[in-house]
């Protein structure tokens, strides 16, 4: 019979990284699985918000130190703008840094840290999840059991679609979720800013989005109706050409990103999900870095909550995240409300409205 691990997580990034460095360094038996070996690419913005920093500070404090060690640090600027494409409607300055980081370099970094911390990490990729069985099995074969299962494997993660076919969870995106295009650019290939840039009114419910980096630009288009990917393709196209910068679209790569689809009680008895799994991305601007680390400490606090008790995980997991399923609740609420109407305000009149919420944005984005 295969060995009983205290704690099987289902992937490594950001989220599940955390859960297992916190539970290792409680002195639990675990075990991390992922498909990927690292260092792996991943489309994301890689953006990294004060409250990202905040957060993992509490419990990785060497970590600012090591992103400037390791030279993962991109850029960082005080200073964003708001445009339509066409014209610039707002460039401000927040009293907040936005950091952004390269993703691949990032992961890498928290993957060696779950090493360090004792949990046995393997390269497997799950195809199967048995509920009563507590239990997981591997492409190849291999059996991993476990008195917790906490899956982070992502926005198609198996573990959520197994706890769908219970009917427990809803499937993944089947409430909310937006098509993605990232691509990169010279930063010498048109004349971006030196800060990030978000483009409102290019798309219907959704947005696009500059952000520079070293050497290269960053940039992006999602939304939650267009999921045609040869249309966003040319809305896209049609964007950068007008920035100047022309494009084979071979050189755009696309992604599901959750954009609403959180559930409110993401786990079942000893199974949690966690991060994209769980459909943990802000609904407003799509960020998902603060709540894979968020969910994957919150998740460790239940297992350990839980350890010596007969509670529910799943239920303590659900009371834990109550803050961050209001900070959804009202994130999707604004994105359906005013998202949209961001181009209105290159009308004069409506300057001070913008000099009135987006001080308040800023802080949302950045603080708890």
């Amino acid at each position: 019979m295969s060995k009983l691990y205290d704690v099987i997580i289902i992937g490594c990034g950001p989220a599940g990284a955390t859960a297992a460095l916190l539970l290792a360094a409680k002195g639990m038996d675990v075990a991390v699985l992922d498909k990927k070996s690292f260092p792996r690419f991943k489309l994301c913005a890689g953006m990294l918000t004060q409250k990202t920093l905040d957060q993992c500070s509490l419990f990785y404090p060497e970590l600012a130190h090591e992103l400037k060690k390791r030279d993962i640090i991109r850029h960082v600027s005080s200073q964003y703008a708001i445009s339509t494409g066409k014209k610039r409607l707002y460039t401000g300055s927040s009293k907040y840094s936005y950091v952004l980081v390269d993703r691949e370099s990032y992961d890498q970094l928290w993957h060696e840290k779950v090493r360090e911390t004792g949990a046995s990490v393997y390269r497997e990729q799950i195809v199967r999840v048995d509920i009563p069985e507590s239990r997981v099995t591997a492409k190849n074969g291999r059996v991993f059991r476990g008195r917790f299962i906490l899956g982070a494997d992502g926005g198609s993660s198996r573990v959520r679609k197994t706890l769908a076919l219970e009917k427990v969870v809803r499937p993944p995106w089947s409430k909310g979720s937006a098509l993605a295009l990232e691509t990169f650019v010279s930063r010498q290939q048109a004349g971006f800013p030196d800060f990030p840039e978000l483009f409102t009114g290019i798309v219907p419910d959704g947005y696009a989005w500059s952000f520079p980096g070293a050497s290269r630009q960053r940039l992006g288009i999602c939304s939650a109706v267009v999921k045609d990917g040869r249309e966003l393709r040319k809305i896209m196209l049609d964007l950068l050409a007008g920035q100047g910068v022309h494009l084979d679209e071979k050189e755009i790569r696309g992604h599901v990103l959750p954009y609403g689809d959180y559930e409110k009680t993401p786990g079942f008895q000893n199974i949690l999900l966690l991060g994209d799994a769980a459909g943990m991305a802000d609904p407003l601007l799509g960020e998902g870095i603060y709540y894979a680390h968020a969910t994957g400490g919150l998740a460790a606090r239940a297992v350990e909550e839980c350890w010596s008790r007969n509670d529910r995980t799943a239920d303590v997991y659900s009371s834990l995240l109550s803050d961050i399923i209001r900070d959804m609740r009202i994130k999707w609420f604004m994105r359906k409300a005013g998202l949209g109407l961001l181009p209105l305000l290159q009308l004069r009149s409506l300057r001070p409205c913008l000099d009135f919420i987006l001080p308040r944005l800023e802080h949302m984005i950045h603080k708890r």
